[in-house]
């Protein structure tokens, strides 16, 4: 059961409060606030928090945090994917970019979807077409109609197509323009030792499709290397029995953009960059040499590229050089370390970015651990577990969509220990 939601901002300040089951007091907000000051970042708090009389569940997306207090038995991925179903459907309505003000310019519109996507505490309406055509979104005539009309944003009848076989996809779907295109994104987690082998390695990666296409098409889409695919969560409209049988992804779109579905590989994989980082300590001094470079035998672009260096809170000064980016260093918020912060917006083909010189400590201080790198970066056109779309048929329909596919690879914890 889904017992009660806050919605906080990132002062913990209270801004909206639902309960399906017995009340809870907002003092439980105090003991979250409380794990969260004992790390140095936020988003190293983690996602189940235990306390003596309860557990707290929260998800983090920028400025807006989801809590949920819960004291009975309740397996914690249940709630953590409805606060995840929560802020697509956020996004959907509002924006990419959530925060205090847009929850509380649209305060009336979110109980009203909180009231239809959960009923009873259990997930009840979460598909973002169907709350669409119940609910409708915060556009500027639908304003200017609320204001003048006296009328909310709520239908007062059932929208057509909710009784249906295929309740994801609205009736009557027409576009001048029909295209669908397919978004690769894959996410990397891994550890890299000193002498360069990698000790642990996984990659988190998934389809995102965005559908503008009239009627009520059929789509087929198979991949290279289907095996790959072992791990694999999908959305509700792909044919399960036929992708157990065949490997092929079969499905009538729901109309926009959704994910269609993701997947979990784990073991050896490509890695798009390299790091190798030489930082040595001696009489008070640490001396640091960073190189960076593609992998890629295709030179695709890699962008963002964020290098973090943590340093004990002793760092009195320092002295580097780079000849790509910009160099800065940074206190963290709890005060217990330092960081060295190399961004890059672009890495070079035509030469090594390279971090160099020195760091200053009080004399005689010695550290009582190495710090292991954080990276951080977007690889464009590239995928690393090698998946690609071979195929993507379309039927039931009198036209010829335009069809794309993009790739894109991204760090998540990407460590690499020196």
């Amino acid at each position: 059961m889904f017992p009660n939601l806050f919605i906080l901002n990132g002062t913990g300040e209270v801004l909206i409060e639902k309960h399906w089951d017995e009340k809870v007091p907002r003092k439980v907000v105090d003991l979250f606030m409380e794990q969260q000051l004992k790390k140095d970042r936020k988003v190293d708090v983690s996602p189940v928090i235990e306390t003596p009389k309860m557990h707290l569940l929260h998800t983090r997306r920028g400025d807006i945090v989801l809590l949920t207090t819960v004291n009975k038995e309740t397996p914690p991925l249940f709630i953590l994917e409805i606060h995840n179903k929560i802020m697509q459907v956020f996004y959907h309505y509002f924006g990419p970019t959530i925060n205090s003000r847009t929850v509380k310019d649209h305060f009336v519109l979110i109980y009203h979807l909180l009231d239809e996507m959960v009923d009873g505490g259990f997930p009840f309406t979460t598909d973002i077409n169907q709350l669409q055509a119940m609910i409708q979104p915060p556009t500027i005539v639908n304003k200017v109609m609320a204001t003048f009309a006296n009328s909310d944003q709520v239908k007062k009848a059932l929208p057509e197509g909710m009784l249906t076989k295929i309740p994801w996809r609205r009736t009557g779907v027409k576009y001048h323009s029909n295209e669908i295109c397919f978004d690769l994104l894959e996410e990397i987690n891994c550890i890299i030792e000193r002498n360069s082998n990698v000790s642990f390695c996984e990659v988190k990666g998934s389809v995102v499709c965005t559908c503008r296409l009239s009627g009520m098409p059929d789509i087929t889409l198979s991949v290279s290397h289907p095996s790959l695919i072992q791990d694999a969560v999908l959305h509700r409209c792909v044919r399960i029995n036929r992708f157990r049988r065949e490997r092929t992804v079969s499905f009538v779109p729901p109309d926009g953009r959704f994910t269609l579905l993701t997947y979990f590989l784990r073991g050896p994989c490509q890695m798009p960059i390299w790091v190798r980082p030489t930082i040595n300590f001696a009489n008070g001094t640490s001396t640091v040499n960073v190189t960076v470079g593609s992998k890629m035998r295709e030179q695709k672009p890699i962008e963002d590229i964020v290098i973090t260096i943590p340093f004990p809170k002793e760092l009195l000064s320092s002295n580097l050089t780079t000849n790509v980016g910009a160099v800065t260093v940074v206190e963290t918020a709890s005060g217990v370390h330092k960081e060295v912060q190399w961004t890059m917006p672009r890495l070079p083909k035509d030469k090594t970015p390279t971090l160099e010189g020195t760091v200053l400590f009080p004399s005689g201080f010695k550290p009582r651990y190495r710090p292991t790198l954080m990276v951080n970066f977007n690889a464009k056109s590239w995928n690393t577990s090698g998946l690609a779309v071979e195929g993507l048929n379309v039927t039931d329909v009198k036209y010829k969509p335009f069809r794309g596919v993009r790739t894109q690879t991204r760090a998540g914890k990407f460590h690499v220990r020196c």
